[in-house]
């Protein structure tokens, strides 16, 4: 007989246990969990309410899938790993052992999160143009995604193209040494 941890409105996190698939996804299906052909769900892990895991992808054991979240097609989910409620992991994406991804954080296809990674994600609505790091060595400003040094190199350059005010160059500038400095090599 297998287990797997789902949530119980008003008590918690319990363990289901099953014996074949109809049972299982019978129970899902009340808790509007989906999960695609070919998936593996790990011993021990947690599904939260309403999650999605895709096709092919695999849950390793004791990690935990917060409420609302979706896995990718393909993606891996390593062995004790947490995933945040709402947040989503894209096609084949690879988080390992024990990473920790936060409530409502995205992260991209094809993405390589290690063992024990806490992900810096940062999201800035500038005056002009929504700025986004997501810990790796790329900053999105608007429509344009450069590397980091890029940026220091041709922020001013860019910011005139653009039609920043003086103030904005300077205000994006700032944003940029800001993420530089907080960014691992």
């Amino acid at each position: 007989m297998k287990s797997l941890y789902l949530w119980v409105s008003g008590k918690g996190w319990e363990s289901f246990q099953y014996e074949n698939i109809s049972d299982l996804q019978n129970e899902l299906e009340k808790r509007l969990i989906t999960i695609g052909y070919g998936a593996r769900i790990g011993d021990d892990a947690t599904i939260g309410y309403g999650a999605r895991i895709g096709y092919g992808a695999r849950i390793g054991d004791g990690a935990r899938i917060g409420d609302g979240a979706t896995i990718g097609d393909g993606a891996r989910i390593g062995d004790r790993a947490t995933i945040g409620d709402d947040a989503t992991i894209g096609y084949g994406a690879r988080i390992g052992d024990d990473a920790r991804i936060g409530y409502g954080a995205r992260i991209g296809d094809g993405a390589r999160i290690g063992y024990g990674a806490k992900p810096i994600i940062i999201n800035i609505n500038g005056s002009k143009h929504f700025l986004s790091y997501w810990g790796q060595d790329r900053i999105d400003i608007g429509c344009h995604k450069k590397d980091i040094q890029y940026w220091l190199d041709n922020f001013e350059r860019i910011g005139k193209i653009e039609d920043y005010t003086t103030e904005q160059i300077e205000e994006y500038g700032n944003y940029i040494k800001f993420i530089k400095s907080i960014h691992k090599s």
